[in-house]
């Protein structure tokens, strides 16, 4: 990816749709009453792992800070992010090369997580 592509913005619910998509295989009919949710969760997800962005009432795009995250929900299908001290954020987006990287390392939680669910990885119990 072309360092110009890798910083072009992309809405945080077209990423969380796609990332989503990717890490599940299947893809949800937007119309479907729980992908509001999974939007959401999966924009949570990618702001662990990824900066996420918004736009202020004077058109500048700023980086939403890590403490404001922690604090917060995204709503509305990852359109709005929402803190607990009633800030709220719209107009969100991170950026395309953030949102590879974002899916690579879920992928690898993902297998990982995978392989510790696994039989195999079952630890034997203790003779009594």
């Amino acid at each position: 990816m072309k360092k110009d592509d890798a910083d072009q913005p992309v809405p945080l619910h077209v990423a969380a749709s796609v990332v989503h998509q990717q890490l599940s295989g299947s893809s949800r009919d937007w119309r479907d009453d729980t992908y509001d949710g999974i939007l959401e969760s999966t924009a949570l997800a990618l702001s662990h792992v990824g900066h996420i962005y918004y736009v202020n009432t004077h058109g500048q795009v700023l980086r939403i800070p890590d403490e404001e995250l922690a604090v917060g929900m995204f709503e509305n299908g990852a359109k709005r992010f929402r803190t607990r001290s009633g800030n709220v954020y719209e107009s969100l987006s991170m950026r395309r090369g953030d949102m590879a990287d974002a899916l690579v390392i879920l992928k690898s939680a993902q297998g990982a997580q995978r392989a510790g669910d696994s039989p195999a990885a079952e630890k034997p119990k203790k003779a009594t």
